[in-house]
């Protein structure tokens, strides 16, 4: 099995040495959140994917927007003119991951699956708007045919789900973490809080470091809903390509 990955940085999927934007095995950086999910995957497969990095692919945002411009217009993904100009855009950039999740496939003669990770960058005061580009992701995933795609749309940012984590009593009360302020600007972002919690700022090998130390508890964390619409696409989607 394959993992097509494409998100915004080395805090969250990770990131590549090389220019291309593009990369697998040792050119590529897990993040926290590759750790996540490796730790989902791991008890499904009997084994880490980690331990077998080229099956590790990782698309950087920049990559995955450069793609999508160098398409034909008549080719580029499209909602409709009612669609907000946000939700086109995750609909767009989850197609385009597919289509490339669909070109490894044919030429490693392999399934995969592709996580798309975005922040969704408001809170909880508008859980509309997160079920919107959580939905919109389904659907571009869906326009180009691509069966296996995830989104993972962490409310506010990543480092909330963290937070449920780093407390001095983990998970309790953590869907409170959904309703911080997107704002980077403010004092109160997960960002910040993250920091605080640990007592220092962490580099993103340092989070690896301590989720592989502190295994994240997935079940818990599902009180989050943000976590439990990724966990359970996950799941959804591993359970497709082992009964393949």
């Amino acid at each position: 099995m394959l993992l097509v990955l494409s998100g915004e940085g080395p805090t969250d999927l990770g990131m590549c040495s090389n220019p291309q934007g593009m990369c697998s095995g040792a050119v590529f950086s897990i993040g926290p959140m590759t750790v996540l999910v490796d730790q989902i995957i791991e008890p499904k497969l009997d084994y880490s994917l980690r331990t077998t990095p080229d099956q590790l692919i990782y698309v950087g945002k920049a990559a995955l927007a450069a793609r999508l411009k160098a398409l034909p217009g008549r080719l580029r993904p499209a909602r409709g003119k009612k669609q907000e100009v946000e939700t086109q855009y995750f609909f767009g950039n989850a197609a385009m991951l597919g289509r490339i999740a669909l070109e490894i496939e044919a030429k490693r003669e392999d399934s995969s699956i592709a996580i798309l990770f975005r922040d969704c960058d408001s809170s909880d005061a508008h859980p509309p708007e997160w079920e919107a580009k959580f939905q919109s992701m389904l659907d571009g995933f869906q326009s180009v045919g691509f069966e296996r795609g995830v989104p993972m749309i962490p409310k506010p940012t990543s480092e909330a789900w963290l937070l449920a984590a780093a407390q001095a009593q983990p998970y309790q009360n953590c869907s409170q973490w959904e309703s911080l302020p997107g704002n980077t600007a403010s004092p109160n972002h997960p960002k910040v809080k993250l920091d605080e919690a640990f007592g220092e700022h962490k580099s993103a090998q340092q989070l690896c470091e301590w989720l592989d130390e502190q295994p994240y508890d997935h079940v818990r964390a599902c009180a989050m809903p943000s976590f439990s619409g990724f966990k359970t696409r996950l799941e959804c989607v591993i359970a497709i390509v082992l009964h393949h």
